[in-house]
């Protein structure tokens, strides 16, 4: 299986299946809870959020991170991050916990705000802080985490205050704290294959 052609064809596809998802969302209003919809609406935002990192951006966020930032190899566009790890990263792990997120919002909704939770401290931080130098520049998805997903997961921890019990937090934090070190590990030990050589 070629992965980089399976990559562009999810990130192209986004471009028309962000806007559907998004109509189909405000018919069906009504006809869900605010904190449920918040949930559904994460995902459309976030492949919007996608389209921004890899089809827009001429520098894609996977070769931004290589290159651009302390955290890749400098020279190589695909290393550490690859494209195996572009597709585990949002295929495997970002749109499934979305949408279990979204489909369990009244039985477990510490789900779908484990991933919100995520976007708001380390992709927040990252985006905004970690990959901006003492003279910001631009970075793939910059704009969008700041327009979209920040707004989001802000307005989705307003909403959940009040219906919230103290193990949905700590559920929360905790599957959000399992997905960054999960991804951080795949990093570090990917960069500690550079060092090596």
């Amino acid at each position: 299986m070629n992965i980089q052609k399976v990559n562009r064809f999810w990130q192209s596809a986004n471009l028309f299946i962000a806007p559907v998802l998004l109509v189909i969302l405000i018919y069906f209003r009504d006809a869900m809870t605010f904190y449920q919809f918040l949930l559904w609406l994460h995902l459309p935002f976030l492949m919007i959020h996608e389209i921004e990192e890899y089809v827009l951006s001429p520098l894609s966020f996977k070769e931004f991170f290589n290159l651009k930032t302390p955290f890749g190899s400098g020279t190589d566009r695909n290393y550490p991050l690859d494209e195996g790890y572009v597709f585990q990263v949002n295929i495997i792990i970002a749109w499934p916990m979305v949408i279990i997120g979204a489909l369990l919002y009244n039985v477990a909704p510490w789900v779908g705000f484990s991933m919100m939770l995520f976007e708001l401290t380390i992709n927040n931080l990252m985006h905004t802080i970690i990959f901006q130098p003492a003279k910001p520049v631009y970075n793939p998805g910059l704009i969008t985490n700041c327009v979209l997903l920040l707004p989001l997961g802000t307005l989705t921890f307003l909403t959940a205050l009040p219906f919230f019990h103290w193990y949905d937090w700590v559920f929360s934090i905790v599957a959000g704290a399992l997905i960054v070190g999960l991804l951080a590990y795949k990093t570090t030990s990917r960069q500690g294959k550079i060092k090596r050589q």
